[in-house]
Formats: structure tokens, sequence, C-alpha cells
């Protein structure tokens, strides 16, 4: 082993007393030494860096750097690294707004709710009537001229007002009904197109379902049903008269029905409609506030 080391000595410093010396002096002595290292390390094919560094005459042997690093494992991040989270985004205002219809629609829709069960739907139908008021008072000031502003004639706004006209009293029913066919009686001295439009008032009127007959006839006798008021029956029993329980004519307080008792006779029973008691106070009302704002 000490020959070896001394047989390598010597050759070192024959080849620095050499002329080559300068040339080959920087990578002799590495190639020696590092042979081995650069056989145990690098085991695979050669890069075609290393091939085109070997054409050029560079440097045969290349070096290649090792990782020293102890392998770490992947942590996510701490909150404290990221920073503060910024707030989420606040709508103040649309919030806002989104309360309050929600509250007007409650109110609205609690109201609709109380007027429709308890009331027949008076007060809808006096608002109906004010907006009808309104909007035909609107229409006559501003096109009741020579010039409208919105085109047509005088005739074409006596025409669409008359229309307005019947459609509400017919939606509302009941009393509007009946001062309508009071006015078609004198509407002679209303303009043609309303004369026209009135004579329609005197046909049938919407009648109610039977369930509203018969709570009618239950309320005004204690409690009694229509067959043990009138001594009819529905399945055509034996000794018991019978009753349509289809209106045959309907009018704007009331409706007719067939009925045949039980000693032969054929009679005529006129009911009427429920929701009258309920609406008559609300629509005098309305005729009294409606025709005095247009006088």
């Amino acid at each position: 082993m000490s020959l070896r080391i001394a047989g390598l000595c010597s050759r070192c410093i024959r080849a620095k007393c050499s002329p080559k010396s300068n040339t080959r002096s920087k990578s002799t002595i590495p190639q020696i030494f590092q042979v081995p290292l650069t056989r145990a390390v690098h085991t695979s094919r050669p890069s075609p860096l290393s091939s085109s560094l070997s054409r050029n005459g560079a440097s045969r042997t290349i070096r290649r750097s090792l990782q020293t690093q102890r392998f770490q494992t992947f942590t996510p991040p701490s909150p404290e690294s990221l920073g503060k989270a910024a707030p989420a985004k606040q709508y103040p205002r649309t919030i806002k707004w989104g309360r309050r219809l929600l509250y007007v629609s409650a109110v609205f829709g609690t109201l609709y709710i109380v007027d429709t069960q308890l009331y027949a739907s008076s007060i809808t139908r006096s608002l109906r009537s004010f907006a009808l008021g309104v909007v035909v008072a609107a229409d006559y000031k501003l096109n009741f001229r020579p010039n409208p502003l919105f085109g047509g004639d005088i005739t074409d706004l006596h025409r669409r007002s008359a229309e307005r006209l019947f459609a509400l009293l017919h939606q509302n029913g009941g009393l509007y009904l009946k001062i309508g066919q009071a006015i078609a009686m004198q509407s002679a001295i209303l303009p043609p197109e309303f004369q026209k439009m009135f004579a329609r008032m005197f046909d049938d009127a919407p009648q109610n379902d039977w369930k509203d007959v018969e709570k009618v006839i239950r309320e005004e006798f204690g409690g009694r049903s229509p067959e043990e008021v009138f001594g009819v029956s529905f399945s055509n029993e034996p000794g018991l008269g019978v009753m349509e329980k289809k209106a045959r004519a309907s009018a704007s307080v009331a409706q007719v029905h067939w009925a045949r008792l039980a000693d032969g006779r054929e009679v005529a029973i006129k009911v009427q409609k429920r929701e009258i008691a309920q609406q008559v106070g609300w629509d005098l009302w309305s005729f009294r506030s409606v025709f005095a704002s247009d006088n």
C-alpha cells in the first residue's frame, strides 16, 4: 500500500516538472481521485451535454452536485402566515330594501286575507272603484278636447270609458250590478256608447255555488238543511219533493232555484247571495264617495 502511494506521488512530481504540466495539471490530479466517485454516483446513460463537451475537446469528466439537504414533508401554511382575512362583502342597501319589500308584502297579504275571509272582499272592491274613478277622470281631463293627447276622438273616449265601467260593475257584482241596471234604465241622458254598453246589464249575473246557497239557508233557518226546510230530496226519495242545485236565473243580489214540493206544487226559491249582507254598506259608501268626488 505504501509502495502504491509512493508511486503516485512520484508521478505527480514528474507531471509538474514536465513542459505540459500547465495544461494538464488541473485535469490530471482530479481525474485520478474522482473517477471512482463519478462512477459510483453517475451510472446512467451520459447526457447529450457531456457528449457535446467531449466532442469540443472540453473536460471529459462532468462534476455533479449532490443533494445534501434533509428531506422535509410538505406542511400547509399556518393562518398567521397568511395574514388577516378580508371581511365578506356586504350589501346593506339591497338587504334594507329587500326587508322593506318583505314587510310591505306581508302587511298587504294579511289585509287581503282578512278582507276576503271577513268582509267578502268589500275593501278590495272599494279600492278598485276608486282606481277606476281616477283613471276615467284623468282620461277625460287629458283627452276631452278637439286635439286629444293620446289620439282618437271623443267617440273613442266614451267607448273605452264605458267598457271600463262595465267591466268594473261585472267584476264587483252584487250591488254594483243593481246600480248599473238603474243607470241603464236612464241611459237616454248618456252618450250612445254608454247606452249600448249598459243595455247588457240586464243579462244574467254570475251565480254562487250550491255550498254558499246552503250556508245562507242554514244561517236563516237556525242550522236546518234545505232538505228539512223545503221537504225535498236530492236523491229522489219517495214521498219527498225535488230541488235543483243549479240556479235557473241569477240577479244582482239573489238567485232563483226551481223546486217541486212533496204535494206536487212547483215553486221558485229565491235565495239572497251570501256576500251581499257584508258588501252593501261598503258599496253604498263607495258610491257616495266616487260620485261626490266626480261632482
